[in-house]
């Protein structure tokens, strides 16, 4: 099943997008922001990534699919995507910054989930110390509010994980 794993809003209705198979691209969703659900939603850059790859705006979502037939880009190399623990720390730290200046955990969330998938949920959920799978889901899920030391962890486990791949395979 296609998700987006990334999303940034560049410009009025324009988001660039990642999605799990490696594409990367621009969206520019002004027509469908223009019609009903969407021409009903007030503030365009308040939605969210789910933990299933669709972005919502509360009543209204779009899939991962309808976006990706209106994104222009290209499939990026594996090499390019490859996780290295700069943009790892670079992803996150803008994460965090755009989670505390809008006061949305969400953001933060949503990208370290994208990480846990794809490093393993079981690996990263070991490595933070937490006690349980269901904990851990539910400190990143986006319809949580989670405490800051839960999403440390995460965090932490996750560059640690990253810097261990990288010192193994580069």
């Amino acid at each position: 099943m296609l998700k987006i794993i990334d999303v940034d809003v560049v410009g009025d209705h324009v988001i660039e997008v990642e999605f799990s198979d490696g594409f990367r691209g621009r969206a520019d969703l002004a027509a469908l922001f223009s019609k009903p659900p969407f021409s009903a939603i007030a503030d365009f850059n308040r939605f969210s990534l789910t933990a299933s790859g669709v972005l919502n705006w509360g009543d209204a979502e779009l899939s991962a699919d309808t976006v990706r037939r209106i994104s222009k880009g290209a499939v990026v190399s594996a090499s390019s995507r490859a996780l290295t623990p700069e943009n790892v720390e670079a992803i996150l730290r803008q994460a965090t910054w755009e989670s505390m200046s809008e006061g949305r955990p969400d953001i933060l969330q949503a990208a370290l989930r994208g990480y846990a998938e794809q490093l393993g949920h079981a690996d990263v959920i070991k490595r933070a110390g937490i006690a349980s799978r269901s904990s851990a889901y539910k400190t990143l899920s986006p319809s949580t509010n989670p405490s800051f030391k839960s999403l440390a962890k995460i965090s932490g486990a996750i560059l640690a994980i990253v810097r261990e791949n990288n010192a193994q395979h580069g």
